[in-house]
């Protein structure tokens, strides 16, 4: 079957809508096109070097890089048949694409990268090392992972074991995870002398998605751990998670104009409110819903910075203290 995202269109043997689907070769997963969509500008944004999409696939996300930036793409999947179809493809795309069949610590090994995609099924906890080490001075690295249960869910103890932070149930865990997955990353670059800065966090359905650069030498390293925290939320230590700005605000100015896709749009659009503040605000007073754009109008109104989240979809983010959202609140 024929699938067209971006500028490309490709053939895929089986396609899902919602959800992480199921492992097989050649499957297209439309929930997916917001991160492929976020990747894709974030390099045509960036100065342009050599990507590895290093768990291919039918090839959509690289083909995409390829076509729609000027970066050179390299094309790796284990399996032979993922191999064939990126072949068809690319082909069939007029894309001029390296393509490998190999191993993923064979091929984020054979050279060194200025971008490493690393989107396993399920968690990419022993593969990220293994990128980080094969970077550039300042190389990025976008990693996804979908054991989202392990940092939200009932099996909170094997996240603790896995990503090496306490993290909560509750309204406020997808912001606690996906900054307990942004530590994960800027911790195992530490412990390599890289000093990693976030460019952009994604938290959408099933996944948790990270833009990471990494920059050499011991002082960054050290620089970057200091942002590592342990906090107080609702009664619970949580952490230690990544308290520092998770955009690049430069970077985002410069993604604004990619023709983006209306949900990936209404994403992107709440990524200048996430480093408003740490968690967000909820749209109620004693039980009661006040509707959000109200309060966010009066937030602005009064001078202040605010917008929605993509961390809760009742929740308002803005510079404002907690005091004075409550008078506002109130108020409404």
């Amino acid at each position: 079957m024929k699938i067209r995202e971006g500028s490309v269109e490709i053939e895929a043997l089986s396609t899902y809508e919602k959800g992480p689907g199921k492992i097989s070769s050649g499957f297209y997963n439309r929930t997916m096109q917001t991160s492929r969509d976020l990747t894709v500008s974030l390099l045509n944004a960036m100065k342009p070097g050599l990507a590895l999409d290093s768990m291919a696939g039918t090839g959509i996300r690289g083909l995409r890089i390829a076509k729609e930036t000027r970066w050179k793409v390299v094309l790796n999947d284990i399996s032979k048949k993922n191999v064939r179809m990126q072949e068809e493809n690319a082909k069939a795309n007029s894309v001029d694409v390296e393509i490998m069949n190999d191993d993923y610590f064979c091929a984020v090994s054979s050279r060194k990268w200025d971008y490493i995609d690393v989107d396993p099924f399920g968690s990419p906890s022993g593969l990220v090392d293994a990128a980080i080490m094969n970077l550039k001075n300042n190389g990025i690295i976008g990693v996804t992972m979908t054991d989202t249960a392990n940092l939200e869910g009932r099996s909170i103890n094997k996240g603790r074991r896995i990503y090496g932070s306490a993290s909560v149930q509750g309204v406020y865990s997808k912001e606690i995870s996906t900054r307990i997955f942004t530590k994960f990353l800027i911790e195992r670059g530490a412990a390599l002398d890289r000093g990693g800065r976030p460019l952009m966090a994604l938290r959408d359905g099933h996944f948790i998605r990270v833009f990471v650069s990494f920059r050499k030498g011991s002082g960054a390293a050290e620089a970057a751990l200091n942002d590592l925290k342990t906090v107080d939320v609702a009664g619970k230590k949580v952490g230690p998670l990544y308290l520092g700005r998770l955009y690049d605000p430069e970077l985002l100015k410069r993604m604004e104009s990619f023709p983006f896709s209306d949900e990936t749009k209404r994403i992107f659009s709440n990524f200048r409110n996430e480093d408003l503040m740490f968690l967000f605000f909820m749209n109620s007073k004693n039980g009661m819903e006040v509707k959000k754009m109200k309060i966010v109008e009066e937030l602005q109104k009064r001078g202040h910075s605010a917008g929605g989240t993509n961390f809760h979809p009742k929740g308002i983010k803005s510079n404002i203290d907690e005091e004075g959202y409550r008078n506002i609140l109130n108020s409404l």
